[in-house]
């Protein structure tokens, strides 16, 4: 990806880990279209910002590719440290997924291709957001 070291100082900033970098830019884009900030964050900076406390609104999206190279020979509850919600992204929510992600601390499990507002709406419900993104705020 394209940043080793990143931060998390402002609210609604979405992590994006993502191994394609076309879906990572979309993704990027889409996102911000709503209103959020993003950052794009590769393996090597996932741990340090895991292990960083929280800021509030702050989430993180990631592939299955992240997320098998990131918890490969760690155990217990890699995302479930710093309370900052945690989407994955997959190619087919299988049982052994869905548990392995859940013994991760994941948040949400998300199918893609995504359709839609799906990862959006999924970001809003993990976040505890009820309202708007700042974009749609900005329009009214």
């Amino acid at each position: 990806m394209r940043l080793r070291e990143i931060e998390v100082a402002q609210a609604e900033t979405i992590l994006i880990a993502v191994s394609d970098g076309v879906l990572a830019d979309s993704l990027r884009f889409s996102l911000e279209l709503e209103g959020y900030e993003t950052r794009f964050c590769d393996e090597h900076s996932l741990l340090p910002v895991m292990s960083a406390p929280c800021v509030r609104g702050a989430c993180l999206v990631l592939d299955q590719d992240v997320f098998s190279r990131v918890v490969d020979g760690v155990t217990g509850g890699l995302f479930s440290g710093n309370g900052m919600p945690v989407i994955l992204m997959v190619s087919e929510s299988t049982r052994r997924v869905l548990a392995n992600a859940r013994s991760a601390g994941v948040t949400e499990v998300v199918e893609q291709p995504l359709m839609g507002p799906t990862l959006v709406h999924t970001i809003r419900q993990v976040i505890g957001r009820n309202g708007c993104s700042r974009a749609a705020l900005r329009r009214s």
